[in-house]
């Protein structure tokens, strides 16, 4: 897969014959992978490239970032997982005032006609895009038939547990912990990305060393313990996350720490993924240490239970 990092700026020589769809395309949840899925599919047949057209970063976040939602995919797993759906080329729109303010036909004009030979464009059946999201799916159909492109809206996808798939439900489910109905939607676990930094070493003195995650653009699911897979150094590998408050020391900042199993690594600046199977309990607060440490023991046990991972050969 070809990705394009600014595919206003990108030159255009030599034009490609594509199929493509435009979108903010947060959590790329199965709905997302639908549409995606059916332009790769249209441009194989036309024999055209498939091209999808991201914003980043998402446009609340430039518009109104004080009511901007958290983001839920980072464009490095975009473009990991519609590498994975066969798309040939990624093409990131630098989302700012400036091109919020151009009119849909504007919009259409500068990132597709001019850059592109599009043979058909496919989108969600609530796109929305162009000044004031004055934009709709009808308005992109009039503009592509005059210009002999064809399109077509995909129709809205459903979940499992029969809810319409969309970003903000998965919000929901991750704020409360739901990490198992949230990968049902996502057709994934979710995953939650950032670098590891140097913590209060508490769970060092309990026995239980943990690679505390740094800040993160991303969604942190809600607060409690959870068996999840550490992605670290293009491996998987059983560990179990605490995120919370810590309130056995008297709180203070959010925190993720993630105890990795069987595995004692100096890994301080290096990225990390978690990727969230199941959760294991709620935080809550522990007379002391000792009774915290008894629980960690009885998490762990959980946890590779969960993951299929073998019994701990620690003392």
């Amino acid at each position: 897969m070809i990705t394009v990092h600014d595919w206003l700026a990108a030159a255009v020589s030599p034009r490609l014959r594509t199929v493509l769809t435009v979108g903010s395309f947060d959590g790329l949840h199965l709905g997302h992978q639908y549409l995606v899925s059916r332009v790769v599919r249209r441009a194989w047949e036309r024999g055209a490239s498939s091209l999808v057209l991201t914003f980043e970063p998402y446009p609340m976040a430039v518009l109104s970032p004080n009511a901007a939602p958290e983001v839920l995919t980072t464009f490095g797993q975009k473009a990991e997982i519609l590498e994975s759906l066969g798309v040939d080329v990624l093409g990131r729109l630098a989302f700012t005032e400036e091109l919020s303010d151009l009119s849909p036909s504007e919009f259409l004009d500068q990132a597709v006609a001019a850059r592109t030979d599009a043979l058909e464009i496919v989108t969600g059946p609530d796109f929305r895009f162009g000044r004031g999201a004055e934009g709709n799916f009808d308005f992109l159909a009039a503009w592509a038939k005059a210009r002999g492109i064809a399109s077509e809206a995909c129709r809205a996808q459903i979940a499992p547990g029969g809810e319409t798939l969309s970003s903000s439900s998965l919000r929901g489910l991750l704020k409360v912990g739901h990490v198992e109905s949230a990968a049902k939607i996502l057709g994934r676990p979710y995953r939650l990305d950032g670098e590891v930094v140097e913590g209060q070493r508490r769970g060092r003195s309990l026995g239980y060393p943990t690679a505390n995650l740094g800040g993160t653009a991303q969604l942190t699911p809600g607060p409690g313990v959870y068996a999840v897979r550490a992605l670290l150094g293009g491996q998987r590998r059983p560990a179990m996350t605490s995120i919370g408050h810590n309130p056995t020391f008297k709180g203070g900042s959010l925190t993720v720490e993630t105890y990795i199993l069987d595995f004692e690594d100096d890994i301080y600046g290096e990225m990390l993924g978690l990727e969230f199977i199941r959760r294991i309990r709620n935080m809550i607060r522990f007379d002391s240490p000792r009774a915290l440490a008894d629980q960690l023991a009885r998490d762990e046990e959980r946890a590779r239970e969960l993951l299929g991972a073998p019994p701990s050969s620690r003392p």
